[in-house]
């Protein structure tokens, strides 16, 4: 049996027009804007924020002046929204150096106004949900597909100024590939080989980022639909092997720093 070695475009769309909803982007503001680090959105019990890599998290806090936030399903619109790293506070597990296999996660919670302003265009995860509801009864005729949606930093535009403002396009970028060394405290993505002349030298700016499974159906008329989706990851850095591979932070640690939050351990 031939192993697969790419996704089909319209696939891929499928599964986009899906995650891009629950994703946030990180972006340093200022003169030299840049992305910086990408994230989830998520909704447990009552609180509401972002979920991303706690080596995200700490950068940053290190910049010390405002992040721009990146509505990553908005298409090509100036977006002015920003986030003060202090005046909101996180629940973090691990440190530096964040080797692989580490902790490296972390929940920044969101003021209300920030919450309603997201909300506008975006959607927040339900965690809870997205932990307990059931896979499809019968997956016979979907496509399971798995992909990383985040910023990718190396994809970053150039900046043009204009009375006084400085303007950078950023992109998020799908990567979809195979999953491997599936676990409750890691899980990698195998990128596929066909997309790998596409793909960037380095994925910086991805961390943060979901980990998706979406099954995928294909409809009478042909067009491909998104019928379930569940976050199995967040990207937490890169292997450049061959194929390249994202590691990623599995749900077992994201489970466990929900719970966290949840008990006030902030």
């Amino acid at each position: 049996m031939k192993a697969e070695v790419s996704m089909p475009q319209d696939v891929a769309d499928a599964v986009l027009d899906k995650v891009k909803q629950f994703t946030i982007g990180f972006a340093r503001a200022g003169d030299t804007p840049a992305a910086k680090g990408s994230g989830v959105l998520i909704k447990h019990g009552e609180l509401l924020g972002i979920l991303t890599c706690a080596h995200v998290d700490q950068y940053l806090r290190v910049l010390k002046q405002p992040v721009g936030l990146v509505r990553l399903n908005r298409g090509l619109a100036q977006q002015f929204g920003t986030l003060d790293m202090e005046e909101v506070f996180s629940y973090a597990a691990g440190e530096e150096p964040w080797d692989k296999g580490d902790d490296d996660i972390s929940f920044i919670h969101l003021p209300p106004d920030l919450v309603g302003n997201i909300a506008k265009d975006c959607v927040f995860l339900d965690a809870e949900r997205n932990f307990t509801k059931p896979e499809p009864e019968d997956r016979s005729t979907l496509i399971p597909a798995f992909s990383v949606f985040g910023l990718v930093e190396e994809f970053t535009g150039a900046t043009t100024r204009q009375g006084g403002m400085a303007t950078t396009a950023l992109k998020g970028v799908l990567t979809s590939g195979a999953p491997r060394d599936f676990g409750a405290l890691n899980i990698t993505l195998e990128c596929f080989e066909q997309n790998i002349p596409d793909l960037p030298d380095s994925f910086g700016g991805t961390s943060g980022g979901g980990l998706w499974r979406v099954y995928v159906r294909k409809g009478e008329d042909g067009s491909f639909e998104a019928v379930h989706h569940r976050l199995i990851g967040v990207a937490s850095r890169e292997e450049k092997s061959w194929p390249p591979r994202i590691i990623c932070q599995g749900m077992g640690r994201v489970e466990a720093l929900l719970e966290g939050v949840g008990r006030g351990d902030v």
